[in-house]
């Protein structure tokens, strides 16, 4: 697995593989309208940096950073994620992964969530 910068990979490489995918979704929206990273940051109310992080997978952006992605880019949610998909791969998930988030998904299903 990849280390970037100063900011580890994922240690899940179901979550880093698609980590790096919507990283490249977004450099190619950027770069589709013709912007740099100053200007998209700029759009998103945010830094360079941190888009620089978002398209190299050095971090995971929170939720509302994806919805000002997003606007910034001019697209939907819907949209962005979809472009996600056709770039990624179907990825098979470890069992390890995959016990995880049945736990998680069972817990919820459980409390009513």
């Amino acid at each position: 697995m990849r280390r970037l910068g100063r900011v580890p990979a994922s240690p899940n490489s179901y979550v880093q593989t698609r980590r790096l995918a919507f990283g490249q979704v977004v450099r190619a929206r950027r770069k589709a309208l013709g912007l740099s990273q100053e200007k998209l940051a700029e759009r998103a109310g945010c830094d360079r940096q941190s888009i620089n992080r978002v398209e190299n997978a050095a971090y995971s952006p929170s939720l509302d950073r994806v919805f000002l992605l997003a606007n910034a880019l001019g697209v939907g949610l819907a949209d962005l994620f979809a472009d996600l998909e056709k770039l990624e791969p179907p990825v098979d998930r470890s069992a390890s992964d995959r016990t995880a988030f049945d736990r998680s998904a069972s817990g919820r299903a459980a409390s009513g969530g």
